[in-house]
């Protein structure tokens, strides 16, 4: 039963550091970093019995062919069976643990969800679906956050702590990015900043890398070496990036319009799922074999482009069928994210540009290389539409901090023709189109504080109190402005950077968060 308090237990929650709290999360990124590094090895392992097994001196056992398709069937049905079961499994996970901190979703199985989620996700990605592992740990993070705050019978607000601290861990934990794992949450999930958020996520983040480090070793996700180009004006090279982030940006949209109408098309046809994914499972057996480049998340795959002989047709080539491939097996609902994908999609097309540049000016070959790194920044920025995570992401991935003019120019170029394009950040569009809970139909009296950040040109941006068409049934208690808190009266004027403290009781919470948040955040 979930802890009972008062509206002053919650003020006062927002106004002091809880060590107890802190504690937690480094529980949370010690056994995230545990939880997501065996994920990263099983997932590793079947990746290594694909590259061994599913070879093209197979292809003259038809006896061997029948029975491991016949496998890949059988493993379609079972992940199918659990998605079924478990439906907070499916997908990434980030909409889901977006939803959680909204109020708009609850774990109510989490230890068995969590089993799912990580069973789901090493059978299906494990079985060559183009689909990433990063979705599914971050969400294992918040599975193992929202189980430890019931058993210490964390309040709501605690809680939404406690699962963004998670959701940093599993971040962290599936690349060994912890820094890119903290501004994932703060810029993605919660779009705004608190001290004590902060700390709670680094906490976690950091734990969750250092389990991870023991595990892997200190090395960075892509091992490759990369240099800063040098060979050509430097003012020509800039001429290039906006180029190149132009290019990143319209080929970002195409992989949002591409997700989304695939999904579409999958729920609309009109045969049984079954079929449907028999035939996704025959798809992803027959490229195992023929392409196996395209198959599972594609790490291997980044690192052997930087050396492998590749044409621009072949490139090209494997850039679509790679996104149609991550868009069909993102379709099926099955556990697996679309992150390392993007960031695959984003290194061919760098090395698309790469090649290009390399023909038609004559540059050497450390172009290559440089423009994978840009092109895994970009994409993601263009994509996920968050480019302090892009940029950090592929910093720490990398271990090279020479590219980060370069890497700031392209991602913000391809963030702003996003931006003209007004392409919805892919996240944003996936939870606005999941199942969400009912809100439940209790007389619950107990209250809640829930805090609503203002950011610049939103909705409530500039506006004073009482101008505002609130709902009913709320209470604005407090407002906090450059770490000021005071009460506010229908006079005050709300401005950017500013976070409104807002009672009400928790059934209404559940209902109407959502809103609010849009209201302080959006136009």
């Amino acid at each position: 039963m979930e802890k009972k308090i008062s509206s002053e237990d919650n003020i006062n929650f927002l106004n002091k550091e809880s060590s107890s709290l802190y504690f937690l999360c480094l529980l949370i990124g010690v056994l995230t970093g545990f939880i997501v590094s065996f994920y990263r090895y099983c997932l590793k392992f079947a990746s290594i019995l694909r590259a061994k097994y599913l070879t093209l001196n197979q292809l003259n056992d038809p006896q061997f062919l029948i029975k491991i398709w016949i496998l890949f069937i059988l493993i379609g049905f079972i992940v199918d069976f659990i998605y079924r079961k478990l439906p907070t499994t499916s997908g990434s996970g980030v909409p889901q643990v977006k939803a959680i901190i909204l109020r708009k979703l609850t774990y109510k199985k989490w230890f068995s969800e969590l089993l799912g989620k990580f069973i789901g996700g090493f059978l299906g990605i494990g079985a060559g679906l183009s689909l990433g592992r990063e979705g599914p740990s971050v969400q294992l993070g918040s599975y193992v956050a929202f189980g430890l705050s019931k058993i210490f019978k964390k309040n709501i607000m605690e809680t939404n702590y406690l699962v963004t601290s998670g959701a940093s861990a599993g971040l962290s934990g599936a690349f060994g990015a912890p820094l890119a794992g903290v501004m994932f949450s703060l810029e993605e999930l919660h779009k705004y900043f608190s001290t004590k958020l902060l700390i709670c996520t680094l906490l976690a983040s950091i734990a969750s890398d250092f389990v991870g480090r023991r595990i892997f070793g200190i090395s960075p996700a892509f091992v490759f070496h990369v240099n800063y180009p040098l060979s050509i004006n430097p003012y020509f090279q800039f001429l290039l990036f906006i180029l190149f982030g132009i290019i990143v940006a319209i080929f970002g949209k195409l992989f949002t319009t591409v997700l989304i109408k695939t999904q579409d098309t999958f729920t609309r046809i009109p045969l049984p799922r079954w079929l449907k994914i028999s035939s996704v499972m025959t798809l992803s057996f027959v490229l195992c074999f023929i392409l196996p480049e395209v198959s599972g998340g594609g790490h291997d795959l980044v690192e052997t482009l930087v050396h492998s002989q590749s044409t621009l047709k072949f490139l090209i080539i494997l850039f679509f069928i790679k996104l149609f491939f991550t868009a069909i097996s993102y379709s099926t609902s099955f556990p697996g994210g679309i992150f390392l994908p993007m960031l695959v999609l984003g290194a061919v097309l760098g090395k698309i540009y790469a090649l290009f540049l390399i023909n038609v000016l004559n540059v050497g070959y450390d172009f290559i290389p440089h423009y994978m790194v840009l092109g895994m920044a970009a994409y993601f920025v263009a994509v996920v539409r968050a480019p302090i995570t892009g940029i950090i992401l592929i910093l720490e991935m990398t271990g090279s901090f020479e590219h980060l003019l370069a890497l700031t120019t392209v991602s913000l170029v391809a963030y702003y023709v996003t931006e003209i394009m007004k392409l919805e950040p892919i996240y944003e569009i996936l939870y606005k189109r999941m199942k969400k809970d009912e809100p439940e139909d209790d007389e619950n009296p107990n209250k809640t504080v829930i805090t609503i950040p203002i950011i610049a040109e939103s909705y409530l941006d500039g506006k004073i109190i009482s101008e505002v068409v609130w709902p009913e049934e709320i209470l604005i208690v407090a407002i906090e402005e450059n770490g000021v808190e005071r009460i506010p009266s229908g006079s005050t004027r709300i401005s950017s950077g500013s976070k409104l403290f807002i009672l009400m009781s928790e059934k209404k919470a559940r209902i109407i968060t959502e809103l609010l948040y849009h209201m302080g955040t959006e136009k």
